[in-house]
C-alpha cells in the first residue's frame, strides 16, 4: 500500500469521525468529551493503520458483449427460447480514464506542493517569532511567587517560566518540552490588577497541565498534511473551543477564583486585542484570540463552571470504538462487475401455438480508429496509438492502457516480451507484454522516440533538446548520452547496432528537411542526405543497403546506402509516415518502391496504394 492511499483512507475514517464528534457536540455539556472526540479526528489523520478493510465503492467496469458477436437462440419442446450469453468483455469507468490521464498523480503533486507551501510558511512564522522573544523579559518576582502559588495548587510541580513580550496580543502558552514558556503583554500586565492577573495566569497554567502545547504540535503536523481536508479546520476549531472551557473550569471552579473578576480580565483582554495592530499570534500557541461567538459561550460557562472531571463510565464506553478507528484502514476498491451467466428457460412453457420468441440482438460497440499499430516481434503483441490514448493488446485480445498519460512514441524490444514507450513529457517507461509497469525515468527534456539495438542490449532515446540518450534496456539505468543540432524528429538503428538514423525537419519550416547518421560508439556524425521536405521517419532494410525517408507531407523517398544515391520517390498518404515515427515497429514505410501512378490518355493519375513490407 502507498503512503498516499494509507493517508486517503486516513481522510476518510476521520470524516465519518468529524460526523461523530460534531453530534457529540451538539448533545454533550462537558467540554472534555467534546476535546476528546475532535481530538481523535486529528490523531486518525496521523496514526498508521494497522489492518485493511476493503470497501468496494469505486465504479465497477461496465460488462458488454463484444462487438460483432451474434446471440444464438435455442427452442425448447414447448416453444421456449433460450440465450445462451457469450464472453463478457470490461468496459473502462470514468474512474479508469481519470487515472489513464493522469489526474491522480496530479491531485497528488498539488497536495504534496500545498503541504510544503504550508510547512514551510508555518516555519518561517516560528523562526521569527523567536526572534521577538530575545527581546522578552523576566516577569518579576510578584509574578513568579503569583506563578509558584497557583502551580502548587494545580499540582504542577515545574512550571514553565514567564516572559513579558510586546507585540503579542494575548497571554498565551508556546513551545514544546523544556522550552516552553508563558508569554504576557507587557501592555496588558499595567491594566490589569493582581487577582485578575493571577486569573489569566491559571488559565494559561491549566493549558501546560492539560498538555495542551503538545496538542498544538499534532494540529500544526495534521494541518500541514492535510490542509485540503475540511475535517482538520473543523477538529482545530472545536478542540481549541473545548480547551478555552476546560481552563476556565479549573480557574473558577478548581482555584475559587472570583468569576466576576475572571470575567472581567477576559474582557480587557479583548479590549486590549482590538486596540492591537496586527497583534503576534505564532504557530502551535495556546492564546486567548478565538472570536465573539467563543467569548460569549465561555463568559456564560464561567458564572455555572465546575470543575471538570475525568471521562469515566458510560461517557468512556463512547470512546471504544472511536479509539478502535484508529487502528483500521478502509481501502477503496473497484466494485466487482455483474457478468450474466448463461441461463436457460426451458421450465417456462409458452403455449404450442405461440411463435418463438427471439431476443433483442445486442448493441455493437464500435472500437476507436487507430492511427497507428506496431506489432512486437513474434506477433504476440500489438500496440496500438489512437487519439487520447495507447494500449497494448494481447494474444487473448485483452487491451492494456499504456499510462497514465499518453506516450508519443514506442519501441519493442528485439524477444517482443517488452516495451518501451517516450512520453508523456520527459517520461520514458519499460513495460512487459501484459501493459505491467517495470521501471521508468526522465530524460532531460521531452523525449520524442525510442529504438532498441538490435541486438537488446541497448535503448535509445531521442528527446526535445537534440539529446540522445542510452538506457540499460532491464533497469533503465543510463549509460550514455550525447547530442545532435537540429529539430530531430525520430531516431532509427541500423542492422548491425553500430550506427542510429536521426530524421530532421520542423513543421514551421516545412520544405527544409534531412536526415543524418551517427556512430553510437563514437558520437560522430558519419553521413547526412538532404530531404526535399520536412523529415518525419526512417526506415532501413534488413541489409542496411536502402534507406526509406519519409516526409510528414507523405514524400517518400529510396536512397542506397553508403552513397545516399536517390532511388525513387513516391507520394504516399501522409499517415503511414506518422506511424512509422511513431514506432519503429510499425513497418508502414514500404522497403521497395511501388510502382509509379499509371497514367491514361484522357484519364486523371491512379496511385496504387502501397503495401507495408515487414
Amino acid at each position: 500500500m502507498s503512503v498516499a492511499h494509507m493517508m486517503l483512507g486516513n481522510a476518510a475514517v476521520a470524516a465519518v469521525l468529524v460526523l461523530f464528534a460534531a453530534v457529540v457536540g451538539s448533545v454533550c455539556r462537558s467540554p472534555a468529551v467534546r476535546h476528546v472526540a475532535w481530538l481523535l479526528v486529528l490523531l486518525k489523520l496521523v496514526t498508521p493503520p494497522l489492518f485493511n478493510i476493503p470497501l468496494p465503492i469505486l465504479p465497477a467496469p461496465r460488462v458488454e458483449l463484444p462487438a460483432g458477436q451474434p446471440t444464438l437462440l435455442t427452442t425448447t419442446p414447448a416453444g421456449a427460447v433460450s440465450p445462451l450469453a457469450g464472453n463478457t468483455t470490461p468496459r473502462p469507468t470514468w474512474w479508469d480514464r481519470l487515472r489513464d490521464y493522469g489526474a491522480v498523480e496530479w491531485a497528488v503533486g498539488v497536495w504534496a506542493a500545498g503541504s510544503a507551501v504550508w510547512f514551510v510558511w508555518q516555519c518561517r512564522r516560528i523562526v521569527r517569532f523567536r526572534r521577538r522573544l530575545r527581546d522578552a523579559e523576566d516577569a518579576g518576582e510578584e509574578v513568579n511567587a503569583a506563578v509558584a502559588r497557583i502551580a502548587r495548587e494545580l499540582g504542577i510541580a515545574n512550571p514553565p517560566p514567564v516572559r513579558i513580550a510586546s507585540g503579542i496580543g494575548s497571554p498565551m502558552l508556546w513551545g514544546a518540552g523544556r522550552s516552553t514558556v508563558v508569554l504576557f503583554p507587557s501592555e496588558l500586565l499595567t491594566r490589569l490588577g493582581p487577582e485578575a492577573r493571577d486569573t489569566l495566569l491559571a488559565h494559561e497554567l491549566a493549558h501546560f497541565h492539560r498538555r495542551d502545547h503538545w496538542v498544538r504540535l499534532l494540529e500544526f503536523v495534521a494541518t500541514g498534511l492535510y490542509w485540503w481536508h475540511p475535517a482538520v479546520w473543523m477538529a482545530r476549531a472545536g478542540i481549541e473551543a473545548a480547551e478555552e472551557e476546560c481552563c476556565d473550569s479549573w480557574v473558577v471552579a478548581g482555584l475559587a477564583a472570583s468569576p466576576r473578576r475572571y470575567a472581567e480580565a477576559l474582557l480587557a483582554t479583548v479590549d486590549f486585542i482590538a486596540e492591537s495592530q496586527r497583534p503576534c499570534l505564532p504557530p502551535a500557541a495556546c492564546g486567548a484570540n478565538r472570536g465573539t461567538k467563543l467569548l460569549y459561550r465561555r463568559l456564560t460557562g464561567i458564572m455555572h463552571a465546575e470543575r471538570p472531571s475525568r471521562i469515566r463510565g458510560a461517557a468512556a464506553l463512547v470512546y471504544v470504538p472511536l479509539a478502535a478507528a484508529l487502528v483500521f484502514q478502509p481501502v477503496l476498491q473497484a466494485a466487482s462487475p455483474q457478468v450474466l451467466e448463461p441461463f436457460s428457460v426451458a421450465s417456462i412453457a409458452l403455449p404450442t401455438n405461440a411463435p418463438p420468441t427471439r431476443c433483442p440482438a445486442p448493441r455493437k460497440l464500435i472500437e476507436p480508429s487507430a492511427w497507428a499499430t506496431a506489432r512486437a516481434p513474434g506477433g504476440a503483441v500489438t500496440a496500438i496509438a489512437r487519439d487520447h490514448e495507447v494500449v497494448l493488446r494481447g494474444a487473448d485480445g485483452a487491451d492494456h492502457v499504456l499510462g497514465p498519460g499518453k506516450p508519443v512514441a514506442l519501441a519493442f524490444a528485439p524477444t517482443g516480451n517488452r516495451a518501451a514507450t517516450a512520453g508523456p513529457g520527459a517520461a520514458v517507461r519499460l513495460w512487459d507484454d501484459g501493459g505491467r509497469l517495470l521501471a521508468d525515468r526522465y530524460a532531460p527534456a521531452d523525449a520524442r522516440a525510442v529504438a532498441y539495438t538490435p541486438d537488446g542490449t541497448r535503448l535509445l532515446v531521442l528527446d526535445a533538446a537534440g539529446g540522445i540518450s542510452v538506457f540499460d534496456p532491464a533497469t533503465l539505468a543510463p549509460l550514455d548520452r550525447w547530442a545532435v543540432d537540429g529539430p530531430a524528429n525520430s531516431i532509427t538503428c541500423t542492422p548491425d547496432g553500430r550506427a542510429v538514423v536521426i530524421a530532421f525537419g520542423s513543421w514551421l519550416d516545412a520544405d527544409v528537411g534531412w536526415t543524418e547518421c551517427w556512430s553510437i560508439a563514437e558520437h560522430r556524425k558519419m553521413a547526412s542526405y538532404t530531404a526535399a521536405s520536412a523529415v518525419g521517419a526512417t526506415r532501413l532494410s534488413p541489409d542496411g543497403r536502402t534507406l526509406v525517408v519519409g516526409s510528414w507531407d507523405g514524400l517518400v523517398a529510396w536512397r542506397g546506402l553508403p552513397q545516399g544515391d536517390l532511388i525513387a520517390e513516391r507520394q504516399l498518404p501522409k499517415n503511414l509516415v506518422a506511424a512509422a515515427a511513431f514506432s519503429p515497429d510499425a513497418g508502414t514505410l514500404p522497403l521497395e518502391p511501388p510502382p509509379p501512378p499509371v497514367q491514361v490518355q484522357g484519364w486523371p493519375e491512379v496511385q496504387v496504394a502501397p503495401v507495408a513490407n515487414r
